[in-house]
């Protein structure tokens, strides 16, 4: 009989409007195992903190700080937005340009080397006379034409399914003939 008393010595009864009751047992399953437990947490920091629900004060300047936090967020989401959007392809091109500029620096370079090679080479030999120099470009003007000569026999054929790739119309006699004076050059 003394634990019956007992419990119900230590709850008491109070009275409390339904939608508030209903959110209350929402929000204690949330914080604690005990509705008793989670009233006991609210009230120490109410007054550890010395806050009041009624201090009008306070309660301005909390809701300015969620309207101002609330700006906050909708600064970052901007700021990523236009990172996302803006930024990174502007990012994508100069990355784009810096990788082209470093490719030509690159082939500017080995060009540089090849006629620093071609030259020593030069130099090299005893001396070219003017009759080497006309022979040599006799010879490249010759070669010139006949690449040229070739490369007018290409034609671009465009099918209707695939790539499109390019066709060289020749003579069977016309490539042999070029093969063989190919070889003799050699």
């Amino acid at each position: 009989m003394e634990q019956e008393k007992k419990k119900k010595s230590e709850f008491s009864a109070i009275s409390i409007n339904r939608i508030t009751a209903g959110r209350y047992r929402e929000f204690s399953k949330k914080i604690s195992k005990s509705h008793t437990l989670t009233l006991e947490l609210m009230m120490d920091f109410f007054e550890g903190a010395n806050i009041s629900p009624k201090n009008k004060y306070l309660m301005n300047h909390m809701g300015f700080e969620h309207r101002l936090n609330k700006r906050f967020d909708y600064i970052e989401e901007l700021l990523r937005r236009i990172e996302r959007e803006q930024l990174k392809p502007t990012h994508n091109k100069l990355k784009k340009l810096f990788e082209y500029a470093e490719n030509e620096e690159k082939d500017r370079k080995e060009s540089l080397e090849f006629e620093k090679r071609m030259f020593k080479q030069s130099l090299k030999k005893d001396k070219i006379t003017q009759y080497d120099n006309y022979m040599l470009k006799e010879n490249w003007e010759k070669e010139r034409n006949k690449v040229l000569k070739l490369l007018n026999k290409v034609k671009l054929e465009k099918p209707r399914f695939g790539k499109a790739y390019f066709k060289l119309i020749i003579e069977q006699s016309d490539l042999e003939g070029l093969k063989e004076s190919l070889k003799q050059e050699l």
